[in-house]
């Protein structure tokens, strides 16, 4: 959240301004993804904060035209990634994170690319891979890997059996 000194609007420029300024100073994980302006940051009646009065970023203004998907894996992974994230639609070449992603969901993309793929996938990908297109690549040099063995299925059994 930005709330300039002189109550001065800010507009796109300026915001990218703040954002490349956080980025010359701070490590890339720590520089926010969305920057929202606001005239003054809301406070409660104790002149606190008021962090549920704050309004909530908006990821989608943050990302580029998307690129389409150029195989059923980037679709399936792309479909994956809006329906985790939450957002209508993801280009293969968005960024989880910068769209809002965090580790939880990070976690929860797993589980669909798991259940949906049928691919295993640790979260350390997903922080070296963070796009569709990416991971994507990475799924496709798996699959051809010698040692790339599918998840055994899950038999049901009974419970004297070992």
């Amino acid at each position: 959240y930005v709330v300039p000194e002189n109550g001065k609007v800010l507009g796109p420029q300026d915001l990218q301004g703040v954002q490349d300024a956080l980025r010359r100073a701070l490590p890339e994980y720590m520089v926010p993804t969305a920057l929202v302006p606001l005239d003054a940051l809301p406070l409660t009646p104790n002149g606190k904060l008021d962090r549920k009065a704050l309004p909530a970023p908006d990821y989608s203004s943050a990302t580029a035209p998307a690129r389409a998907p150029r195989n059923s894996r980037e679709e399936a992974l792309a479909v994956l990634f809006a329906e985790v994230l939450g957002l209508e639609s993801v280009g293969v070449d968005d960024n989880f994170f910068a769209l809002g992603g965090h580790s939880l969901l990070a976690t929860r993309l797993i589980g669909r690319i798991r259940t949906v793929v049928g691919a295993e996938v640790d979260l350390r990908t997903v922080f070296t891979r963070p796009t569709v297109a990416q991971l994507a690549e990475h799924l496709e040099g798996l699959s051809s890997s010698p040692q790339a063995r599918p998840r055994p299925k899950l038999r049901r059994r009974s419970r004297g059996t070992t």
